[in-house]
């Protein structure tokens, strides 16, 4: 048995910052070393259509688009590299197990279930309604792996219990703004929704939201719909409620993948937005928070057809609505906690790893739950660009996406431009892996500043 006292130092210099990193971890069991098992996606390709862009400008962009991940920074090759040389600084033996299609996801899922892999395992894999790509993987696919790894290793993942609740979007909170959930579901002769015929759940659900929304002062000439398996605003859809259900006709159906079984939609009530604010929690603790919004889309288009607004864009905006942020931000940290007691009791009792929770802050200062997730994208954002998100055709904005037990940087820091796994100046970084005594016992965390 290992001593406590018995600790390996390592200290991690990275960029230019002066401070240093300590990493402080029991020493491995003697006589046994324990695998690291690395499990990744080859598919890293720029699919992207660059033709409109000056000649001397494709190679440059083609590449940095190729190593750009489509919704996980940290799943990307360099933090992967990151990833395994920490590990194997700490005594561990790693293993590589690429992903590239559903023969070698198949085969990943098999060899786990024989128990070929064990000790701890990091996937740095994001599930989705799509194909192959990057460092997404069809959600049919994904979590078989993912359970298969569950019951033979630590897995190093934000929340395995709460991945399929949160990208599915099928959660509850008391602090959502008036919502109403649909779960389309595939029949031999075509599809229902809540048990029901489509047309009937659509109209009986659209009648229960414009209600609840009456009785909470929000509007009801427009309301807002949510896919399940999606990100960024991608299939946030601004609809007039008479929309809706030929919207999800032929928009939202005919594209759902055959081998997906169910599609959750929500419906929800449009909110007068001004800003969001985003906290990180590192198990349980919230540890960093940033303001970045996204805009509110015209009707019949998506809530990602303009540019983010970033801090400096929300501070202003915030200012302009006679809305204090220091306030806000402190009167919301208890609702935050709340909610990820919610989270904890929808994982059983168990504590996310990392979790983050979007507040959306409206024009009376109303905060309601935005988004409860288990990665956590957009809150670093470069402040000195006042377009806030750029695409990478017109300028290169550093995002952070934590990984297992990753927390982000306070809402005062200024990413750099030459740091691909949100580096950010001034700010502490800190990789950690740490071992109990047990043989199941471990842990990844990032922190990248403090709260």
């Amino acid at each position: 048995m290992v001593k406590s006292k018995e600790r390996k130092v390592l200290r991690v210099q990275r960029g230019r910052s002066t401070k240093s990193t300590k990493v402080e971890v029991p020493r491995p069991l003697r006589g046994r070393k324990r695998v690291f098992n690395l499990i990744y996606s080859t598919n890293w390709q720029c699919n992207e259509d660059l033709s409109s862009l000056p000649p001397e400008l494709r190679e440059a962009t083609r590449r940095m688009s190729a190593q750009t991940p489509l919704c996980c920074e940290l799943t990307n090759r360099s933090f992967m590299q990151l990833l395994a040389r920490i590990a194997r600084e700490l005594g561990f033996e790693v293993k590589r197990w690429p992903v590239r299609g559903p023969e070698t996801c198949m085969a990943l899922t098999r060899a786990a279930r024989d128990g070929h892999i064990s000790d701890c395992s990091a996937m740095l894999l994001h599930a989705w309604h799509g194909s192959y790509d990057k460092e997404c993987v069809p959600s049919w696919d994904f979590y078989p792996l993912l359970k298969a790894l569950k019951e033979r290793s630590v897995v190093l993942y934000p929340s395995p219990e709460l991945d399929e609740v949160h990208s599915a979007k099928r959660y509850r909170s008391e602090f959502m703004a008036p919502t109403q959930f649909l779960t389309l579901t595939r029949k031999a002769h075509g599809w229902s929704a809540n048990g029901h015929p489509v047309a009937a759940a659509v109209r009986q659900a659209v009648k229960e939201l414009l209600r609840e929304a009456e009785l909470n002062g929000l509007t009801t000439e427009n309301l807002m719909l949510k896919q399940g398996f999606s990100w960024g605003g991608a299939q946030v859809t601004r609809l007039r409620p008479f929309e809706v259900l030929e919207f999800l006709r032929k928009r939202v159906i005919p594209k759902i993948p055959p081998q997906a079984k169910a599609l959750t939609i929500l419906l929800q009530a449009k909110v007068d937005l001004v800003a969001e604010l985003r906290w990180m929690v590192l198990e349980g603790q919230l540890r960093g928070r940033g303001w970045v919004t996204l805009p509110v889309p015209r009707v019949g288009r998506r809530a990602n057809s303009g540019c983010y607004k970033n801090e400096v864009a929300c501070r202003a905006a915030l200012e302009k609505g006679h809305l204090d942020r220091l306030a806000l931000e402190e009167a919301i940290r208890p609702k935050v906690e709340q909610v990820v007691q919610e989270a904890t009791r929808d994982a059983g009792g168990q504590v996310p790893q990392y979790l983050r929770v979007d507040f959306l802050v409206d024009k009376q200062g109303r905060a309601w739950l935005g988004e409860r997730e288990s990665w956590g994208a957009d809150l670093v954002r470069n402040q000195v660009n006042p377009l806030g998100r750029s695409s990478c055709r017109r300028f290169f904005v550093p995002r952070s996406r934590p990984v297992t037990g990753l927390a982000s940087v306070t809402s005062d820091a200024l990413p750099t431009a030459n740091e691909r796994c949100a580096k950010t100046d001034g700010s502490k970084v800190w990789l950690v892996f740490s071992l109990g005594e047990s043989q199941n016992s471990a842990r990844a965390k990032m922190l990248l500043g403090s709260s």
